[in-house]
């Protein structure tokens, strides 16, 4: 009897919460009064609101129409015409002598400073016939002043102009960020990025996702990257900022929720690797009862419905098994917008017995020993042998050999024709001629060739070489035929590919231990179950684990979790090595009836900066932070006073 009361009060309070939740969204829809702001008549704010149009978006259809255009003065030509420029765009202004015949006009555009910010109204019209300008969206028309208000003077000297045809460097860009920020292209940046937020929010809405947001203050966790410590004034505890809110979502789906997302700020302290952001973004995603499969599809049905251009990628994308993204592209992010594929040759040399160079030679009985080799065609034949050969030798010294018996036993050579390198002189004729016919070598084509007793990072410097070969032969090309050229890595491109069966576990060289390849959440395949509750051949486990890789960039990653309690503490403890005591608290959730789950996350950053056909992520990031984590415009972080210090028991050593 208790327990049927206690469910029909339940009910009737979902039906109340049901109740208020639609008279609130009714009120907010039926309401006159909520359908415009309500400004009094003679405040400032309202005049501001004067505006009718902005600058881009006045063409011929307007000829003859009054307009208030408000922004910022691009340039000043000569004493009769000024730039215009606001958010959408430039527009042309024109100050004729009905205007210029009060001294006040006069006087007030003398003085008028580039970057001010005025208020104009005017009549526009077309341009005079021959002075067009098909350059801008405007240049069919322009405006005609009736009344030019200056709203703030700017200084008579910038730190830089702002000009499409001047960019500044870095240190200083990113120090008066607010000005680089005026910069057509880095608004246009923001506003795809805007967009595309706001689409994707739409899409997972009408799929039933959840928006709910989850803390950024949490506790160390163990592997994964370095943690920020926030200092709380508890002697000896700190807080850590979440890396992802990877624990919290697997949480709610213990708790019943069955579809959850956010876009959520991540913090790693990764400054000394390039192309980081100390903080960064991710549209964060988790579902219950589902399978890769459904996830894939999901993220493929986003990315198509939120694509800001005309021509829309076709879905399904493209996918290809880790091992073969390593073995061909060198990189489990493979970029397949071009060829240059690595090609294994070892066989060729086995079955010759003999490479004809003494140092080769006396490591062909290395079970080890292995040859790469990639080709590249003539049509993209512009490079020498000797800029190739210096390509290698930059990433072959930048490469890091745990142990120094490996890197003596790499041997680069290039052949083209007859020209090769040093080494590759002294190649055998047979060989060579197998070598031609494997690789299908034509005329003017060339050839790379890699030998080594370390198969996995002759494959990495091989797939650095071939990302760099591409942009050598693309920057060269660009110098050579300008707009006609045609790139290997053209950013105007998008090749989506699915990269799945990546190795469950991963054997850490450096500290001879297993570590996980994607996270220690990660479910093995079904039929790789017993391996890991046996751990046994750990090498040649398969994760459940997925990436969305866009033109050779990671733009998304996630996997099946482990929702038994017992495997994931296995996998943590007994393969992994690690102190479980600090993920009690999940381990535990786990055992009260989780669901089957997965999830995926979507790297904003570099999306975004991959759909702009920038590299570097601080162009599609308002306010970044420079390669070394500070931001130059506020100089942080600073330092703080020692007696505020003291509030949370810390003493900062080497600082004065």
């Amino acid at each position: 009897m208790s327990l049927c009361r206690c469910l029909g009060n339940r009910l009737k309070l979902f039906s109340n919460i049901d109740l208020t939740i639609n008279r609130y969204i009714s009120s907010q829809i039926n309401t006159p009064e909520n359908n415009f702001i309500n400004v009094e008549q003679n405040s400032n704010f309202r005049k501001n609101l004067s505006r009718t149009h902005y600058c881009g978006q006045l063409d011929s259809k307007l000829e003859g129409q009054n307009v208030s255009l408000c922004g910022w003065v691009q340039k000043k030509r000569f004493k009769n015409f000024l730039i215009l420029r606001d958010v959408k765009g430039l527009v042309q202004v024109v100050l004729d002598d009905s205007f210029l015949k009060q001294q006040s006009n006069r006087d007030m555009i003398e003085k008028l400073q580039e970057e001010s910010v005025i208020s104009v109204k005017g009549i526009v019209r077309r341009r005079p016939q021959g002075q067009e300008n098909p350059r801008m969206k405007t240049g069919s028309v322009e405006v005609l002043c009736n009344s030019l208000e200056v709203l703030n003077e700017c200084r008579s000297k910038l730190p830089f102009e702002i000009s499409d045809f001047n960019q500044p460097n870095e240190l200083v860009s990113l120090k008066y960020r607010y000005l680089n920020l005026r910069f057509a292209k880095l608004q246009q940046n923001l506003i795809i990025r805007s967009n595309f937020v706001n689409k994707a929010r739409q899409f997972l809405n009408e799929q039933n996702f959840i928006d709910i947001e989850t803390p950024t203050l949490f506790r160390r966790t163990p592997g994964g990257a370095r943690e920020f410590i926030v200092p709380t004034n508890k002697p000896g505890q700190f807080y850590c900022l979440t890396q992802s809110p990877q624990q919290f979502k697997q949480l709610l789906m213990v708790s019943g929720f069955d579809r959850y997302y956010q876009v959520a700020k991540c913090y790693r302290d990764e400054t000394f690797k390039p192309e980081r952001q100390p903080e960064f973004t991710q549209i964060d995603i988790e579902m219950s009862f589902v399978t890769d499969e459904d996830i894939i599809s999901l993220i493929e049905n986003l990315v198509h419905y939120c694509w800001p251009f005309e021509q829309k990628p076709q879905i399904p994308f493209n996918r290809m098994k880790f091992q073969e993204a390593m073995d061909s592209y060198g990189a489990d992010k493979p970029d397949v917008r071009f060829g240059l594929k690595i090609n294994n040759m070892t066989h060729l040399i086995i079955k010759e017995n003999s490479f004809g160079i003494n140092r080769i030679d006396n490591l062909l009985e290395n079970d080890k020993f292995n040859v790469q080799a990639i080709k590249i065609p003539k049509e993209n034949g512009i490079l020498t042998l000797k800029e190739i050969e210096k390509l290698f030798k930059e990433i072959f010294e930048a490469t890091n050999f745990v142990e120094t018996e490996d890197k003596d036993t790499f041997t680069f050579m290039a052949i083209k024709d007859s020209d090769v390198t040093n080494i590759a002189k002294h190649l055998k004729t047979d060989f060579k001629n197998k070598l031609i016919a494997e690789m299908r070598l034509d005329d003017e084509d060339t050839c790379i060739l890699l030998c080594s007793c370390n198969k996995n990072k002759a494959l990495e410097i091989m797939g650095k070489l071939r990302l760099n070969l591409a942009d050598k032969i693309d920057e060269k090309n660009l110098k050579l035929k300008g707009d006609k050229a045609i790139l290997l890595r053209d950013p105007k491109i998008f090749n989506f590919v699915w990269v799945v069966e990546f190795p469950l576990f991963t054997w850490n060289e450096e500290n001879n231990r297993w570590k996980s390849t994607h996270h220690p959440f990660t479910a093995p395949i079904d039929e790789h179950l017993n391996l890991v509750k046996e751990s046994r051949d750990l090498e040649s486990i398969i994760g459940l684990h997925y990436d969305l890789v866009l033109n050779g960039n990671e733009v998304a990653g996630g996997s099946i979790r482990i929702h038994n309690s017992e495997l994931q503490r296995h996998v943590l403890e007994n393969i992994l090595k690690e102190d479980t005591s600090k993920l009690n608290h999940l381990i535990e959730a786990l055992s009260y009836g989780a669901p089957p789950h997965g999830g995926i996350a979507i790297g904003l950053d570099r999306f975004i900066a991959c759909l702009c056909g920038t590299q570097n992520i601080r162009n599609v990031i308002a306010f970044p932070k420079n390669q070394a984590g500070r931001d130059l415009m506020s100089s942080a972080p600073s330092n703080v006073p020692q007696e505020e210090l003291d509030y949370y028991n810390l003493i900062c050593k080497g600082t004065e």
